[in-house]
């Protein structure tokens, strides 16, 4: 079993330095089995709350986002922990009552120092009401990519600037050719072309319009 310096300088790969003691902390109070996965086409991360047979807490991100980026994406996690605790499952995953956790983590952890100072209006502008402002929330992702990693163009293309039906490969895995389908909330439903099968691909995914 990895010691608490271990697993802390696990967590300094992925996130800001400033919030690897809170997080940690937040972990370990909450008994909660944190996975850092490869990069997921469906989801930036997930939540699983405890069942007969899993008797506990499970939050994974992935792993190939940038610091602040895989911070605001743990937030989100977390806040569907939080939720779970406060009202059990008698909610749903992104109501008013999620959406309220997650704005009190995201004040709190900017309050705390631990987003960059120059996010402060888009941040306002997302968590400003409920429910919260999507929009906001798509470009403070962006911002905030944007922000760790400077080299990289901050215009690359995402499936959601694509319009509905268009052919596409996705930038991390340019072997496969999809076609958009439809817009399903966050995520689109795809075709990958060669097997006919079908995927529920991230908005959020940079993608090579063909």
């Amino acid at each position: 079993m990895a010691s608490e310096e271990e697993y802390k300088s696990i967590l300094r790969r992925y996130l800001p330095f400033s919030a690897v003691d809170p997080i940690f902390d937040y972990i370990v109070a909450n008994g909660v089995r944190f996975h850092i996965k490869r990069q997921r086409t469906s989801k930036l991360g997930d939540y699983r709350m405890p069942q007969p047979r899993h008797n506990f807490h499970e939050i994974s991100v992935n792993g190939d986002l940038s610091p602040h980026l895989f911070l605001l994406v743990l937030l989100h996690e977390m806040a569907h922990l939080n939720t779970f605790l406060k009202y059990g499952r008698a909610v749903q995953p992104h109501g008013h009552e999620w959406q309220q956790q997650y704005r009190e983590l995201l004040v709190q952890y900017y309050n705390d120092g631990h987003f960059p100072k120059e996010i402060y209006p888009l941040l306002k502008k997302y968590t400003s009401r409920i429910p919260l402002n999507r929009a906001a929330g798509n470009e403070l992702e962006r911002r905030l990519k944007a922000i760790d990693s400077p080299s990289e163009t901050t215009t690359s293309l995402l499936l959601r600037d694509l319009p509905e039906g268009s052919l596409f490969r996705i930038k991390s895995r340019p072997q496969m050719l999809f076609r958009s389908v439809e817009k399903r909330r966050t995520r689109y439903h795809c075709i990958e072309l060669q097997s006919n099968r079908a995927y529920l691909v991230s908005g959020n995914a940079e993608v090579l319009p063909q």
